[in-house]
């Protein structure tokens, strides 16, 4: 197949319009469209269709473009990447697997360096890997540029970079019937809490960063993967949320919380970031090591 056909269908895909697209890879419309009648009679599929005045993708579509994306990227940019990558002329895609807690912290300090130093590149970071091995297949083959996560991939081949920490604190309801000025280890546990799914080294967030002795089992009321929702339940309810202090921080005024510090010595919650060893030469890639690293400041 020429290339250039999945070259089309991806600007289309970004774009979700023809005529976008084709001033996007500097061709006509009717060429765009061309592209697209050969691949809809070569899939067999109609690709996209008409939503108003614009397109919406088929659910093949929307498959296939996953299926490519990354091979095609590294395809079209792969070699010119590592010799001759420009920031502000750039339209590379750097595709970020995180975890939205984590993305909370970043992202927008990302996308606002991104807008100052390279207006073209684009961030895919909604990728999230849930188990080792999808990561270091991930990273291996390409599919994403760069992981952030909370535990680094220690087999041969991965590099890791600790980004920062984040301190724990306990986040409870102002209106608390029991819990005012202070928070006692016993208060701690006689409270039902609010858990992560978030898991570090094969056990909960929390559990894995206690220093001294394990923690005593607590009441879990609920559990969630989203710190931001935890938060949101801790101001309607009784319920205890450990959390970092960067999100309790934001949230903690406009939700009607109360921060204290953990009752007892924990570590701090670190965050990685990982990419592969084939990847430390590339100047684009070391580009987004570099907006990512800067993108850390106002995060802590």
């Amino acid at each position: 197949m020429d290339l250039n056909l999945l070259k089309t269908f991806d600007a289309v895909m970004k774009s979700k319009s023809v005529n976008a697209a084709a001033e996007a890879l500097n061709v006509t419309a009717p060429a765009v469209s061309h592209a697209l009648n050969r691949l809809r009679e070569h899939y067999q599929d109609t690709l996209f269709i008409r939503q108003g005045r614009g397109i919406i993708p088929t659910s093949f579509a929307l498959e296939l473009h996953s299926e490519i994306q990354g091979p095609l990227n590294l395809l079209i940019n792969g070699s010119k990447s590592h010799l001759d990558f420009e920031a502000q002329n750039s339209q590379r895609t750097f595709r970020i697997s995180s975890h939205k807690d984590i993305d909370l912290l970043l992202i927008p300090n990302l996308v606002k360096y991104k807008e100052k130093h390279a207006p073209n590149i684009t961030f895919d970071a909604d990728i999230e890997h849930l188990n080792e091995q999808d990561r270091q297949d991930a990273l291996r083959n390409r599919r994403v540029d760069v992981i952030l996560a909370t535990v680094p991939l220690t087999d041969h081949g991965y590099i890791n970079q600790i980004l920062f920490e984040q301190e724990l604190v306990v986040t409870v309801n102002k209106d608390h019937p029991r819990i005012k000025e202070t928070l006692t280890i016993e208060d701690f546990m006689n409270e039902s809490h609010l858990m992560w799914k978030t898991q570090r080294l094969n056990t909960n967030t929390l559990d894995s960063l206690v220093i001294e002795n394990s923690l005593p089992k607590r009441k879990i009321a609920y559990t969630t993967g989203s710190t931001t929702t935890a938060l949101l339940l801790a101001s309607e309810t009784d319920w205890l949320c450990v959390t970092s202090k960067w999100h309790a921080t934001k949230v903690a005024e406009s939700f009607g919380l109360n921060i204290f510090p953990v009752p007892f010595k924990t570590n701090k919650v670190p965050i990685y970031m990982t990419w592969h060893q084939t990847q430390k030469n590339d100047i684009g890639h070391q580009w987004l090591r570099t907006a990512i690293t800067n993108a850390i400041p106002s995060a802590e």
